[in-house]
């Protein structure tokens, strides 16, 4: 019975699909819950299914695979408990270049204003192993939590950001989303390096007007058929994935732009665009994958999981 459950919500996300949207965080963020829970055991499943129902949205009830959009509907809706909160949780700032800023892996001095995806993932998991955290206050939280940012820390966005030297201080451009696409759709002129990238596992390239294009039909059977990185590892490691998303985007992803005439504009060629394409499969794939063994080993082991020590609070929020 639950096995069907789970395919029907499938079939509703797949349809949902049918319709342009931008996101690694509506429509991606849904394609890894689905694809995380064809893989999840029962007792894993029933979990994530009461948590879902325990989140708190007055515009809708959360069920197994939209409880992963949760994070992202903070940010839309006042109206929603801990609106304004957890930002920055979202991503991680690593730079590119040696001599780069390099952020806390460990919690300790964040709080939820201030933080990055690699330190409220460790707080999440604490939680979900029955630890407690000042800031994540019930496991339904955390299992939310864990459901958004082990996908987010797979988009190489997440993980990555340029600095540079301007008007002599040190800024960045806030992983990608200060670099505008001058060939993105036409009718859009919206499109940054970071947005392609939420969306770049549906891009393609239109070959007579040299303008990016989103494919709105794209299913988790569609992404299932994508390789995962050879090797891949899915024991829990968030620093080892965040630094894998990093590597991507240092590699890849701003080292094969072709420049605009300044730093604030790029073109996307086919080729890039072409393997981009797959690159964004593939981790939303091995995201998925990470995810079901995650919840798995916390929510669905035969046996209580000893809750590790929690983590301290940082230093008092400045809104």
């Amino acid at each position: 019975m639950q096995r069907f459950r789970w395919i029907a919500v499938a079939g509703l996300i797949a349809l949902a699909l049918t319709t342009p949207a931008r996101a690694w965080d509506a429509e991606g963020h849904e394609l890894v819950a689905v694809m995380a829970g064809n893989e999840l055991n029962p007792k894993a499943k029933q979990a994530v299914a009461q948590f879902a129902h325990e989140m708190e949205n007055p515009e809708k009830l959360y069920n197994e695979i939209t409880i992963a959009c949760w994070m992202d509907d903070l940010k839309k809706n006042p109206a929603m408990p801990y609106h304004g909160t957890f930002l920055s949780w979202h991503y991680i700032d690593l730079g590119i270049a040696p001599g780069d800023p390099e952020p806390s892996f460990e919690p300790g001095d964040d709080n939820e204003i201030h933080g990055n995806a690699v330190q409220a993932l460790k707080r999440a998991v604490v939680v979900l192993k029955g630890g407690t955290d000042p800031y994540i206050k019930t496991k339904a939280m955390a299992c939310a939590m864990v459901m958004h940012l082990v996908a987010d820390l797979h988009q190489p966005l997440h993980c990555a950001t340029k600095y540079f030297i301007s008007g002599g201080r040190q800024r960045q451009d806030q992983g990608g989303n200060k670099e505008q696409v001058i060939n993105g759709p036409p009718g859009d002129p919206t499109l940054n390096l970071h947005y392609f990238w939420d969306q770049a596992y549906r891009a393609s390239f239109d070959q007579d007007t040299g303008n990016v294009v989103f494919d709105p039909h794209v299913n988790a059977a569609q992404l299932n058929a994508s390789a995962m990185p050879p090797n891949a590892k899915l024991e829990p490691n968030f620093d080892q994935w965040a630094g894998e998303g990093n590597a991507i985007a240092r590699d890849f992803v701003y080292r094969d732009i072709t420049e605009a005439g300044d730093k604030k504009h790029c073109r996307l060629s086919s080729a890039y665009v072409a393997k981009a394409r797959l690159i964004a499969r593939a981790q939303l794939v091995l995201a998925a994958h990470r995810l079901a063994h995650l919840l798995n080993e916390t929510l669905g082991a035969d046996q209580p999981v000893p809750p590790p020590p929690s983590y301290p609070a940082g230093p008092p929020a400045i809104h």
